[in-house]
Parts: C-alpha cells; structure tokens; sequence
C-alpha cells in the first residue's frame, strides 16, 4: 500500500532525514552510552525499506553489532599544511584510517594501513614531508590508552626522537612516524605505530567530526557481547 503515495523522490527524503537523525544519536552520545544497532527501531527506515521494496531483514543484517564507546583523542585540526597532510593520511588505501578493526591477538600498523607513501600527496611542514602524520598516529593512541596496557603499543617516541612533543598530546603518547615503504614495524629507518589488541573483544577505531569545524577526533569501541 505504501507504494501507491510514497514517491521514488519521497524515499530520498526519507532516507536522507534518517541518515541525519542516525548521524547525530552517534556523534553527540554520551561516553557511557552501548550503541545497540540490532535493537534501534526507527520507523521512517521501516517505511523507507517498505516503500522501496527491500526486506526487513536486509536492513537489520547491516545493523547487527553492539559497540560500546570507550575512549576518545583530542581533537586535531585540519587546517593549513598539517591538515592537509592528515586528510591525505585518512584518504589513503581508500580511507584505512578511517575507520579500523583490531580483531583480539591481532596487531595493526599505521603505516602499513597507509601504505606505500609514493602513493599519497603530501605537502613540506617544517622541513618534514607528510608532516601532521605523527599527530595524527598519537591520536589513535589516546583513544585506546583507557583499555589497553602499556606493552600494546609499540611506537618510537617523538619526543625522545625529535626532542620535540606533540600539541594536545602528553609525551608519553607521542608517536613519531617515517613511513618510508608502507611495511610494519619500526626497524630499517622505518618509524611506525603498532597496536596489539590484547583484550578477548574486537576493538574499533573510528575517525569523526570533532567539537569545531575543521576538527577531527578518534574513538574507539569494543564489541559488547
């Protein structure tokens, strides 16, 4: 019955008020809060599926996992140079950064999710190409410092190589990085981050808008049982 008034341009507009209304319960919950996809009902999504002809069982396929949010970065800016260099980062290997899952026992690299760095445009920040990357890596972890111990990183520190820190990161978790061949591993002048999960759940890692304009931030779940 649905289909005799909903137009094809109305499930546009209902998809699309949706998506917002999905975006924004994500981006300003609360820290505490466990995002239970399979148990969310929203009933424009269900008129949508109606009205489109897709199946209620397509759409609760896609929306099936439960993550509770249990850290995030400090917010980094993508303005000037170094913000370039950090949307550069996050655009590479069709955006590996964006968005990342550490499986228990498993150890993911920076730089090896980048990839190779002939592939990625970079621009000249003090001296430094592809300078930003290093705040960016200290980002991840911040964000995962709260559930994982210390012998789960695996960096060289930026202010014991550089002598420098990083801004709105303690030194502790400043990361320097020199991805010279899209390897892991910190070894034959190569400079990288490495996260060992070693909790029993599935850890992500995800990049989002931050507070201001302009402004990235990095959160990380875990998988609720």
């Amino acid at each position: 019955m649905l289909r005799s008034f909903l137009s094809p341009y109305g499930a546009v507009v209902v998809l699309v008020i949706s998506a917002v209304i999905l975006y924004l319960d994500y981006r300003y919950a609360p820290h505490s809060v466990i995002f239970d996809r399979s148990s969310q009902h929203n009933d424009m999504l269900s008129l949508f599926w109606s009205a489109t002809g897709m199946t209620a069982a397509f759409a609760q396929s896609s929306s099936a996992a439960h993550f509770e949010l249990v850290g995030e970065s400090a917010a980094l800016s993508l303005a000037g140079d170094v913000g370039y260099n950090v949307r550069a980062a996050l655009d590479a290997s069709n955006g590996a950064l964006r968005s990342i899952t550490i499986l228990p026992g498993e150890t993911w690299s920076f730089n090896a999710s980048i990839g190779h760095p002939s592939h990625v445009n970079v621009r000249v920040v003090a001296g430094v190409p592809g300078g930003g990357w290093c705040d960016l890596a200290s980002r991840y972890v911040q964000a995962l410092r709260p559930v994982l111990p210390p012998e789960a990183f695996a960096f060289p520190n930026h202010v014991r190589t550089a002598g420098i820190g990083l801004l709105n990161v303690a030194n502790e978790d400043a990361v320097a990085i020199w991805n010279i061949d899209g390897q892991p591993g910190s070894f034959g002048g190569r400079q990288d981050l490495q996260i060992t999960n070693t909790t029993n759940t599935a850890l992500r890692l995800e990049v989002v808008e931050g507070p201001l304009p302009d402004q990235i931030v990095v959160r990380a779940l875990r998988v609720v049982q």
